[in-house]
């Protein structure tokens, strides 16, 4: 038995936790929480279910004194990354592996400066712990679906990855207005607008492919347009007025022998009536050029369910199922391409 952490209690922390509960082979040790409303209460009652006799804390020096094989680290890490960094190498340092959903560029950390990795590593040979980084996209549809559909390829022109998702009921303002710039003006120095901040996050994925199919990335293009509302209209977040962003489409390209070879867009909305001209559905596409050529679509919510709250549930399974490989590993960073394929072990057992 796994004894496992949960670190934020956010739309996936709270898929994290019902799962750990459920699983057989984990037990839930304890769990972190930011606000004082959450500190002191029953993990369970946060997460929407009956007491489960763990209490929340919001003292880290809570967290890293706990007897635990893994912390579940699901921060909203894309608002202050050097201080989830700083989270993670602490825990790891302290004993604990530790599985990430927060800075996607974690994903790949050799995407990053070196000294990024090279203090990911210290703290791993310090506590003699792994680390890996994962999600549902990027982390999955990116990653995995091309990585798992390479062997299928005698030659790949091109491969685009698309999500296509409409955001209108998820409940994070901040990343939605402030990251986002949803409810903002076209032109608003929001960092998805930012070339070189949202173009290095997506570096990631991109490099992490490129890297396992042997093929070396001379430059990284980044490209976003953005659509406006005709009318105002409430969203889960808050509030989008006329004439600001209600739609729109980023894209990072990796090119490889002069072709744009691999890229990865999402096309998010919030309301399936802005950018009707653009692409639509609900999940994820990967389209290869090559031989043979192919299209691959992985739909969500297929009867209907809240799309954001199943990729949610997605986001947290891929995690919660990593534990086990994860505290299995050898220590150091471990990514896609060092780890066993990921499996839902015992999701096929009735509960």
């Amino acid at each position: 038995m796994l004894r496992v952490v949960q670190w934020a209690t956010g739309a996936v922390g709270r898929h994290a936790i019902r799962a750990v509960r459920d699983h057989p082979d984990l037990e839930l040790a304890g769990a972190f929480v930011y606000s004082d409303a959450k500190a002191g209460r029953d993990v369970g009652e946060i997460a929407g279910l009956d007491p489960i006799g763990v209490t929340a804390t919001n003292d880290p020096d809570e967290i890293v004194a706990l007897d635990a094989d893994c912390v579940l680290y699901m921060a909203q890490g894309e608002m202050n990354p050097a201080g989830a960094l700083d989270d993670i190498c602490r825990l790891l340092a302290a004993g604990k592996n530790v599985v990430s959903t927060a800075v996607t560029s974690l994903i790949y950390p050799a995407s990053l400066e070196p000294a990024v990795a090279a203090r990911l590593e210290e703290a791993c040979a310090a506590g003699g712990t792994s680390f890996h980084a994962t999600g549902i996209e990027p982390g999955w549809a990116s990653e995995v679906l091309p990585l798992t559909m390479s062997a299928l390829f005698a030659r790949i022109d091109t491969l685009v990855v698309q999500e296509l998702l409409d955001y209108s009921s998820y409940d994070s303002p901040g990343m939605m207005f402030d990251i986002m710039g949803f409810g903002r003006a076209p032109d608003a120095p929001v960092p998805l607008a930012d070339p070189v901040l949202a173009g290095s996050v997506f570096r990631a994925p991109l490099l992490l492919v490129a890297d396992g199919l042997g093929a070396t990335i001379d430059d990284f293009l980044y490209d976003r347009q953005v659509a406006v509302a005709d009318s105002g209209f409430d969203i889960k977040a808050g509030r989008v007025e006329a004439g600001t962003v209600s739609a729109q489409r980023f894209s990072a390209t990796a090119v490889i022998g002069g072709r744009r070879a691999l890229t990865v867009e999402h096309i998010t909305r919030v309301g399936q009536g802005q950018a009707p001209d653009w692409p639509t559905g609900r999940g994820w596409k990967v389209t290869v050029e090559g031989s043979p050529s192919m299209v691959l679509e992985a739909k969500i919510a297929i009867h209907g369910e809240d799309e954001n709250d199943q990729g949610c549930l997605g986001t947290a399974m891929h995690a919660v199922h990593a534990v086990a490989p994860v505290c299995a590993a050898v220590p150091g960073i471990r990514t896609f391409l060092d780890l066993p394929m990921i499996k839902g072990r015992h999701i096929l057992s009735q509960r």
